[in-house]
């Protein structure tokens, strides 16, 4: 579970980072292949974080149950 919470907090970390690089391009008008690799990026990384913010709360009720 502590594993989870870890991918969980380097994934913010990483999309945070990602969205000021992708608002700064935007800002600049700068619509390259890196801009749209970006974007196709935080897609999937908000795709990820939903994933195990279900498994984070799966393992709690696991260990709820116990």
């Amino acid at each position: 579970m502590t594993t989870l919470r870890v991918f969980f907090t380097i994934s913010m970390a990483i999309m945070v980072a990602i969205s000021g690089s992708l608002i700064s391009s935007f800002r600049q008008e700068i619509y390259d292949v890196v801009f749209w690799t970006g974007v196709l990026s935080e897609f999937i990384l908000m795709l990820l974080i939903v994933f195990t913010i279900k498994k984070i709360k799966q393992k709690t009720r696991e260990i709820k149950d116990l």
